[in-house]
């Protein structure tokens, strides 16, 4: 539910806030393409990356980075799910696997969608525009020894 102060609309999607100024509703009135969304994420995956192809055969990457939440007083994470869409897409299932480092850049996408219990759900999805590998398999295999 919106809320609004000082010119501000907070928009929350669970924990977190995404904030618009009126002038950000001006511009998206008249159909420009202005507001900022964007996120940077370093994490671990919690599982192996999956692909997936699209009609027309476009690749669709999809996996779950754990963020660990310096602020917090105990040890907690919280999780995001990150879509990567063509070669990117390849290459990260190759190259990614569960418990591998990777650095995310890209933008937050909100969908909807009903539980078997009847209620709305609104999971926040990132779309990633570059996935960067922050640990390989040869740095795994090195650790290892």
């Amino acid at each position: 539910m919106p809320v609004k102060a000082s010119g501000l609309q907070n928009i929350f999607y669970g924990k977190i806030c995404v904030r618009r100024s009126a002038e950000t509703k001006k511009i998206k009135e008249k159909g420009e393409k202005k507001e900022m969304n964007s996120v940077n994420l370093i994490g671990r995956l919690t599982r192996d990356p999956e692909l997936r192809k699209k009609d027309g055969g476009k690749s669709i990457c999809t996996f779950t980075l754990a963020i660990d939440d310096i602020h917090a007083k105990e040890d907690r994470a919280d999780f995001m799910r990150v879509t990567v869409f063509g070669a990117q897409g390849e290459r990260c299932e190759k190259y990614l696997r569960k418990g591998f480092m990777a650095g995310v850049t890209g933008r937050f996408r909100s969908d909807s969608y009903t539980d078997a219990e009847g209620v709305v759900r609104y999971p926040v999805n990132v779309i990633a525009e570059n996935v960067r590998f922050l640990q390989w398999p040869e740095q795994e295999n090195a650790a290892e020894a």
